[in-house]
């Protein structure tokens, strides 16, 4: 039987499911779409769950995370990526909590969204949970 492929949007929604570009090859991430948001000044802002990851979490037993319930990202992002279309997807459930605390700090000036890629959202992520500088090789 031959599965066919789904046909690649045309622009970037809620409810789309990607494959990008790891860190390395056998981190191979999935990314949902969960909600599109206009702001005046910024632009289309992303909200997305990342699932399939290896980041270093001293904090979690085995001491891995392998889900990011949400993050919020630019079109620039996903540019940046390697983006591949898998299907449509329901967005993820567990994404409310994160994006409601981003949202009141967003409100009040102390937040913003990612515009660089996939890997280097993991490797900021990364850093900041294990206490490793960002300007630190």
């Amino acid at each position: 039987m031959i599965m066919s492929q789904p046909p690649v949007p045309t622009d970037y929604a809620a409810g789309q499911l990607w494959r990008c570009n790891g860190r390395e090859p056998g981190e191979q991430p999935t990314l949902l779409i969960n909600l599109v948001e206009t702001h005046p000044l910024g632009g289309r802002i992303f909200h997305i769950t990342l699932d399939g990851l290896r980041v270093r979490h001293p904090g979690l037993p085995g001491g891995v995370m392998t889900r990011l319930a949400h993050a919020p990202v630019i079109e620039q992002t996903f540019e940046r990526s390697g983006m591949v279309y898998i299907g449509p997807q329901a967005p993820a459930a567990d994404y409310r909590k994160g994006y409601d605390e981003w949202r009141q700090a967003f409100d009040a000036g102390h937040a913003a969204s990612f515009g660089v890629s996939v890997p280097t959202i993991l490797e900021i992520l990364e850093r900041r949970l294990n206490g490793i500088p960002l300007d630190q090789p």
